[in-house]
C-alpha cells in the first residue's frame, strides 16, 4: 500500500546541492587562476667561459704557392689545334714550339691579300712604264718646239739685217717678229704642261705606293700572324695548367696555362675579404708552418667582395719542397696583440646575448670589439668566468631554459 513519502532534512538537501556545484566551481577556479609563465628549453645549447687572454688581431688564411716569375700564354690568333707538342708539367726551353693551330679562314685571307698586294705592284709597275713612255715622248716634242723656237729667232734676226739693209719690206719684219714670239711662247707653254704632268704622274704613283705598302703591311700582319700559330715558349720554365687537346677550339685571349721560372722563386698568394682591405699594409707579419713571411703587395682589383694579396718570405729562403699551386695555412698579424676579454665566435655573440644564471639563460646588453681568428673581444657587459650561450638562441624571450 501507498505511504507517504517524508521531504529529506535541510542539511542533506545542501549536501547534495554541494556536491552537485563542486565541479562547476573547481573548473571556474581553474580557468581564472593566472597560469604560470613557461621557458623556452634551449636544445643542445653551446656554452662558453669569458676568457681573460691576449687578443690577437689575426686573419686565418689559405694561402697557395704562386712562382715569383712566370708568364701567361694566352692564345693570340684563332683557330683549331692541329698540333700539341709538349705536356703539361713538362720543363721547356725558350722558344721550343708548343702546339700549332690551322686556320682555313687566315690562309684564304693571306692569299686574297698576297694577289692583291701582287696586281697592285704590276699596277705600279705599268704607270711608272708608262710615264717613263710620256717622258720620252715629251722630251722628243720639247726637242722639237726648241728647235721651231731657234728656227724662228734665226729668222728673225735675218729678216732685221735684211730690212735694215732695205732688201726686205717693214711687213716681212713684223711677220717674222710675231712668228718669233708664237714659237717662245709655245716652247714656255710646253715646258709649263710637261712640268705639271709630271707632277701629276708623280703624285699618282706615290699614293699607289702608300697603296702598296699598306697592303705590305697588312701582308706582313698575317704573315707574322701566320706564324703566331706556332706558338713558342717565350721563357724558359716548367709548364702548368696547360690541357690543350688535338682538334680543340682556340679563340684569341684564351687562357692556355702559364710556364714557371723555378730559378725566380716562390711566393704565398691569398685572398682576402673586402672588409679589411683598409687594414692591410706592407710588411705585416704572418706566421706558417713554413716560415714567417711579410706582406709585400696587396693587389687593389676587387673581385667577389675578396682582395688578393702576396706574401714573401721575411728571412732566407722558401722551403726546397714547395711547388706553385700547393696550399698554406697561415695568421696575417693586423696589430700587436693586447690583453683583452674574449669569447668564441658563434652566431649567438652579437650585443644581445645570452648569460648563464643556474639553470636558466637570461639576456643581457654587452658591447663588443674586434673579431679575429675566431675570437670576439667583450669591452662591457660580462665578466672573466662568465658563461654565454654561442649558438644561436631558438627566440629572443628574456630568459630561456637549459635542458
Amino acid at each position: 500500500m501507498d505511504r507517504l513519502l517524508r521531504p529529506a532534512p535541510r542539511w542533506q538537501r545542501r549536501a547534495i546541492g554541494a556536491a552537485f556545484a563542486a565541479p562547476g566551481l573547481l573548473a571556474l577556479a581553474l580557468w581564472a587562476w593566472p597560469r604560470a609563465p613557461q621557458m623556452l628549453t634551449v636544445d643542445s645549447p653551446q656554452l662558453a667561459a669569458v676568457t681573460a687572454a691576449e687578443f690577437r688581431d689575426e686573419l686565418l688564411l689559405r694561402a697557395r704557392v704562386e712562382p715569383l716569375r712566370s708568364v701567361q700564354l694566352d692564345a693570340a690568333e684563332a683557330g683549331r689545334v692541329e698540333t700539341v707538342l709538349v705536356r703539361d708539367g713538362d720543363r721547356v726551353a725558350a722558344g721550343a714550339p708548343l702546339y700549332r693551330l690551322h686556320s682555313a679562314e687566315q690562309e684564304q685571307l693571306l692569299m686574297q691579300r698576297g694577289a692583291e698586294v701582287a696586281q697592285q705592284m704590276a699596277n705600279v709597275s705599268v704607270q711608272r712604264s708608262a710615264q717613263a713612255t710620256s717622258l720620252a715622248q715629251n722630251r722628243r716634242e720639247l726637242a722639237q718646239l726648241q728647235a721651231r723656237q731657234q728656227q724662228m729667232l734665226s729668222e728673225y734676226e735675218r729678216q732685221s739685217q735684211l730690212a735694215a739693209a732695205g732688201f726686205v719690206s717693214q711687213a716681212s719684219l713684223e711677220q717674222a717678229e710675231r712668228q718669233k714670239g708664237l714659237a717662245t711662247q709655245v716652247l714656255q707653254q710646253a715646258r709649263e704642261d710637261l712640268r705639271l704632268q709630271d707632277l701629276t704622274r708623280q703624285q699618282s704613283l706615290a699614293d699607289m705606293a702608300r697603296a702598296v705598302q699598306g697592303l705590305q703591311r697588312g701582308l706582313q700582319l698575317l704573315q707574322r700572324a701566320q706564324a703566331r700559330r706556332l706558338q713558342r715558349a717565350p721563357i724558359a720554365g716548367q709548364l702548368s695548367g696547360f690541357q690543350l687537346q688535338v682538334g680543340g677550339i682556340v679563340r684569341p685571349g684564351d687562357r692556355l696555362g702559364r710556364i714557371d721560372d723555378p730559378a725566380g722563386g716562390v711566393q704565398l698568394v691569398a685572398d682576402v675579404e673586402e672588409f679589411y682591405l683598409p687594414r692591410l699594409h706592407v710588411g705585416q707579419l704572418a706566421t706558417s708552418a713554413v716560415g714567417s713571411l711579410r706582406l709585400a703587395q696587396t693587389l687593389p682589383l676587387v673581385q667577389g667582395g675578396k682582395v688578393r694579396v702576396q706574401l714573401r718570405w721575411s728571412e732566407g729562403e722558401p722551403p726546397a719542397a714547395l711547388r706553385p699551386g700547393q696550399a698554406v695555412d697561415l695568421r696575417l698579424q693586423l696589430s700587436r696583440p693586447t690583453p683583452a676579454l674574449l669569447l668564441p665566435e658563434g652566431p649567438g655573440v652579437q650585443t644581445q646575448l645570452y648569460v648563464r644564471q643556474g639553470r636558466e639563460l637570461r639576456r643581457r646588453t654587452v658591447q663588443l670589439g674586434r673579431r679575429a681568428a675566431g675570437q670576439v673581444e667583450v669591452l662591457a657587459g660580462l665578466q672573466a668566468g662568465e658563461q654565454v650561450l654561442i649558438s644561436q638562441p631558438p627566440t629572443d624571450a628574456e630568459r630561456l631554459a637549459l635542458p
